[in-house]
Protein backbone atom coordinates (compact mmCIF):
# COMPACT_ATOMS: atom_id res chain seq x y z
CA UNK A 1 0.00 0.00 0.00
CA UNK A 2 1.71 3.35 -0.89
CA UNK A 3 0.80 6.44 1.61
CA UNK A 4 -2.37 8.11 0.52
CA UNK A 5 -2.43 10.57 3.54
CA UNK A 6 -1.09 13.58 1.56
CA UNK A 7 -2.92 13.66 -1.20
CA UNK A 8 -6.14 11.39 -0.57
CA UNK A 9 -8.52 13.86 -0.53
CA UNK A 10 -7.04 15.99 -3.40
CA UNK A 11 -6.86 12.62 -5.29
CA UNK A 12 -10.86 11.85 -4.26
CA UNK A 13 -12.09 15.16 -5.40
CA UNK A 14 -10.36 15.69 -8.82
CA UNK A 15 -11.74 11.84 -9.13
CA UNK A 16 -15.42 13.27 -8.22
CA UNK A 17 -14.97 16.19 -10.03
CA UNK A 18 -13.76 14.33 -13.61
CA UNK A 19 -17.72 12.58 -13.13
CA UNK A 20 -19.19 15.86 -12.70
CA UNK A 21 -17.58 17.22 -15.70
CA UNK A 22 -17.81 14.03 -18.20
CA UNK A 23 -21.27 13.24 -17.37
CA UNK A 24 -22.22 17.29 -17.00
CA UNK A 25 -20.67 17.79 -20.57
CA UNK A 26 -22.17 14.75 -22.21
CA UNK A 27 -25.46 15.86 -21.27
CA UNK A 28 -24.28 19.31 -23.25
CA UNK A 29 -22.89 17.78 -26.42
CA UNK A 30 -26.30 15.48 -26.65
CA UNK A 31 -28.37 18.45 -26.16
CA UNK A 32 -26.60 20.70 -28.67
CA UNK A 33 -26.16 18.10 -31.36
CA UNK A 34 -30.34 18.20 -31.26
CA UNK A 35 -29.66 21.66 -33.04
CA UNK A 36 -26.92 20.64 -35.25
CA UNK A 37 -29.53 18.05 -36.66
CA UNK A 38 -32.51 20.29 -37.03
CA UNK A 39 -33.09 20.93 -40.69
CA UNK A 40 -35.26 24.25 -40.26
CA UNK A 41 -32.00 25.84 -38.94
CA UNK A 42 -29.97 27.65 -41.40
CA UNK A 43 -26.58 25.89 -41.77
CA UNK A 44 -24.83 29.08 -39.92
CA UNK A 45 -26.87 28.05 -37.06
CA UNK A 46 -26.37 24.38 -37.09
CA UNK A 47 -22.70 25.26 -37.29
CA UNK A 48 -22.33 27.48 -34.45
CA UNK A 49 -24.03 24.03 -33.10
CA UNK A 50 -21.55 22.09 -34.27
CA UNK A 51 -19.00 24.01 -32.55
CA UNK A 52 -20.55 24.37 -29.45
CA UNK A 53 -20.87 20.61 -29.44
CA UNK A 54 -17.21 19.48 -30.37
CA UNK A 55 -15.99 22.34 -27.75
CA UNK A 56 -18.19 21.41 -24.64
CA UNK A 57 -17.38 17.62 -25.97
CA UNK A 58 -13.83 18.18 -25.00
CA UNK A 59 -14.64 17.88 -21.58
CA UNK A 60 -15.60 14.19 -21.24
CA UNK A 61 -12.49 13.60 -23.73
CA UNK A 62 -10.40 14.89 -21.51
CA UNK A 63 -12.13 13.10 -18.26
CA UNK A 64 -11.83 10.00 -19.89
CA UNK A 65 -8.05 9.45 -19.75
CA UNK A 66 -7.67 11.26 -16.47
CA UNK A 67 -10.80 9.55 -14.79
CA UNK A 68 -8.91 6.36 -15.28
CA UNK A 69 -5.35 7.39 -13.97
CA UNK A 70 -6.77 8.72 -10.76
CA UNK A 71 -9.03 5.87 -10.39
CA UNK A 72 -5.75 3.24 -10.20
CA UNK A 73 -4.25 5.88 -8.35
CA UNK A 74 -6.81 5.52 -5.45
CA UNK A 75 -7.26 1.75 -5.63
CA UNK A 76 -3.71 0.97 -5.77
CA UNK A 77 -2.73 3.65 -2.80
CA UNK A 78 -5.53 2.16 -1.11
CA UNK A 79 -4.12 -1.46 -1.51
CA UNK A 80 -7.27 -2.33 -3.79
CA UNK A 81 -5.51 -2.74 -6.47
CA UNK A 82 -1.58 -5.13 -6.03
CA UNK A 83 1.39 -3.33 -7.51
CA UNK A 84 2.15 -0.22 -5.04
CA UNK A 85 3.87 2.40 -6.26
CA UNK A 86 4.49 0.71 -9.62
CA UNK A 87 1.25 0.68 -10.70
CA UNK A 88 0.38 3.90 -9.76
CA UNK A 89 3.07 5.09 -12.34
CA UNK A 90 1.74 3.17 -15.01
CA UNK A 91 -1.64 4.05 -14.65
CA UNK A 92 -0.72 7.85 -14.72
CA UNK A 93 1.96 6.92 -17.62
CA UNK A 94 -1.11 5.19 -19.58
CA UNK A 95 -3.83 8.43 -18.34
CA UNK A 96 -1.16 10.94 -19.58
CA UNK A 97 0.01 9.72 -22.26
CA UNK A 98 -3.83 8.97 -23.72
CA UNK A 99 -4.26 12.41 -22.64
CA UNK A 100 -1.93 13.56 -25.30
CA UNK A 101 -3.06 11.42 -28.06
CA UNK A 102 -6.65 13.06 -27.10
CA UNK A 103 -5.40 16.71 -27.49
CA UNK A 104 -3.40 15.81 -29.91
CA UNK A 105 -5.93 14.76 -32.52
CA UNK A 106 -8.01 17.68 -30.97
CA UNK A 107 -5.71 20.13 -32.27
CA UNK A 108 -4.21 18.60 -35.47
CA UNK A 109 -6.69 16.35 -36.56
CA UNK A 110 -4.31 13.74 -37.43
CA UNK A 111 -6.09 10.32 -39.19
CA UNK A 112 -2.94 8.10 -37.62
CA UNK A 113 -3.13 9.19 -34.03
CA UNK A 114 -7.35 9.04 -34.90
CA UNK A 115 -6.46 5.10 -35.64
CA UNK A 116 -4.23 4.31 -33.22
CA UNK A 117 -6.32 6.10 -30.77
CA UNK A 118 -9.36 3.55 -31.41
CA UNK A 119 -6.94 0.90 -31.27
CA UNK A 120 -5.86 2.23 -27.87
CA UNK A 121 -9.49 2.16 -26.89
CA UNK A 122 -10.60 -1.23 -28.49
CA UNK A 123 -7.59 -3.22 -26.13
CA UNK A 124 -8.01 -0.72 -23.07
CA UNK A 125 -11.78 -2.21 -23.26
CA UNK A 126 -10.38 -5.95 -23.10
CA UNK A 127 -7.75 -5.39 -20.36
CA UNK A 128 -10.47 -3.89 -18.28
CA UNK A 129 -12.86 -5.70 -18.99
CA UNK A 130 -11.77 -8.84 -19.46
CA UNK A 131 -10.19 -9.38 -15.78
CA UNK A 132 -13.36 -7.14 -14.46
CA UNK A 133 -15.11 -9.76 -15.60
CA UNK A 134 -13.51 -12.29 -14.27
CA UNK A 135 -13.62 -10.75 -10.84
CA UNK A 136 -17.10 -10.68 -10.39
CA UNK A 137 -17.71 -14.34 -11.53
CA UNK A 138 -15.31 -15.14 -8.54
CA UNK A 139 -11.99 -16.07 -10.62
CA UNK A 140 -8.78 -14.49 -10.65
CA UNK A 141 -7.95 -11.70 -10.27
CA UNK A 142 -9.32 -11.32 -6.52
CA UNK A 143 -10.48 -7.84 -6.84
CA UNK A 144 -13.21 -6.37 -4.34
CA UNK A 145 -16.48 -6.49 -5.89
CA UNK A 146 -17.43 -2.95 -6.21
CA UNK A 147 -13.86 -2.55 -7.68
CA UNK A 148 -14.14 -5.27 -10.51
CA UNK A 149 -17.60 -3.44 -11.20
CA UNK A 150 -16.38 -0.20 -11.42
CA UNK A 151 -13.85 -1.36 -13.75
CA UNK A 152 -16.32 -2.76 -15.89
CA UNK A 153 -18.40 0.35 -16.19
CA UNK A 154 -15.18 2.27 -17.37
CA UNK A 155 -14.49 -0.38 -19.86
CA UNK A 156 -18.31 -0.02 -21.10
CA UNK A 157 -18.36 3.73 -21.17
CA UNK A 158 -15.23 2.96 -23.37
CA UNK A 159 -16.92 0.65 -25.37
CA UNK A 160 -20.00 2.94 -26.37
CA UNK A 161 -17.84 5.74 -27.33
CA UNK A 162 -16.68 3.46 -29.52
CA UNK A 163 -20.01 2.93 -30.96
CA UNK A 164 -20.59 6.06 -31.19
CA UNK A 165 -17.83 6.80 -33.33
CA UNK A 166 -18.79 3.70 -35.64
CA UNK A 167 -22.21 5.44 -36.06
CA UNK A 168 -21.09 8.80 -36.51
CA UNK A 169 -18.42 7.97 -39.71
CA UNK A 170 -21.06 9.28 -41.98
CA UNK A 171 -21.90 12.40 -40.37
CA UNK A 172 -18.19 14.15 -40.97
CA UNK A 173 -18.70 14.26 -45.16
CA UNK A 174 -22.99 14.95 -44.53
CA UNK A 175 -21.71 17.89 -42.27
CA UNK A 176 -19.26 19.22 -45.00
CA UNK A 177 -21.51 18.99 -47.33
CA UNK A 178 -24.21 21.20 -45.27
CA UNK A 179 -21.35 23.58 -45.01
CA UNK A 180 -20.25 23.18 -48.80
CA UNK A 181 -24.00 23.04 -50.49
CA UNK A 182 -26.60 23.97 -47.97
CA UNK A 183 -29.38 21.54 -46.41
CA UNK A 184 -31.32 19.13 -48.72
CA UNK A 185 -32.84 16.28 -47.83
CA UNK A 186 -30.46 13.80 -48.66
CA UNK A 187 -27.94 15.55 -46.00
CA UNK A 188 -30.14 16.46 -43.58
CA UNK A 189 -30.99 12.60 -43.27
CA UNK A 190 -27.67 11.46 -43.04
CA UNK A 191 -27.17 13.77 -40.33
CA UNK A 192 -29.93 13.25 -38.44
CA UNK A 193 -29.68 9.39 -38.91
CA UNK A 194 -26.27 9.27 -38.16
CA UNK A 195 -26.95 10.82 -34.63
CA UNK A 196 -30.27 9.26 -33.57
CA UNK A 197 -27.99 5.87 -33.91
CA UNK A 198 -25.70 7.03 -31.54
CA UNK A 199 -28.37 7.67 -28.78
CA UNK A 200 -29.00 4.61 -27.08
CA UNK A 201 -25.19 4.27 -26.89
CA UNK A 202 -24.90 8.29 -25.27
CA UNK A 203 -27.53 6.93 -23.12
CA UNK A 204 -25.47 3.81 -21.95
CA UNK A 205 -22.67 6.16 -21.20
CA UNK A 206 -24.76 7.98 -18.85
CA UNK A 207 -26.40 4.88 -17.14
CA UNK A 208 -22.57 3.38 -16.77
CA UNK A 209 -21.47 6.35 -15.18
CA UNK A 210 -24.47 6.38 -12.38
CA UNK A 211 -23.40 2.13 -11.90
CA UNK A 212 -19.62 3.54 -11.53
CA UNK A 213 -20.24 6.33 -9.07
CA UNK A 214 -22.69 3.87 -7.18
CA UNK A 215 -20.17 1.18 -7.08
CA UNK A 216 -17.59 3.50 -5.89
CA UNK A 217 -19.48 4.61 -3.34
CA UNK A 218 -20.54 1.10 -2.19
CA UNK A 219 -23.59 1.46 -3.13
CA UNK A 220 -23.45 -1.78 -5.02
CA UNK A 221 -21.80 -4.78 -3.56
Amino acid sequence: MVDAAPHWGLMKLLHLLLLVYWLGADLGTFYASRFVADSTLTPAARAVAARIMLGVDMAPRVAMPLTLASGVHLAASSGFLPGGTMLLAVGWLVGLGWLAMVLAIHHRGSAVLTRVDFTFRVLLVAALGLPSAAALMGDYPPWAPWLALKLLAFAGTVFCGLMIRVHLKPFGPAYARLMREGGSAEVDSVISRSISRCIPWVVGIWALLVLAAAAGLHLIY
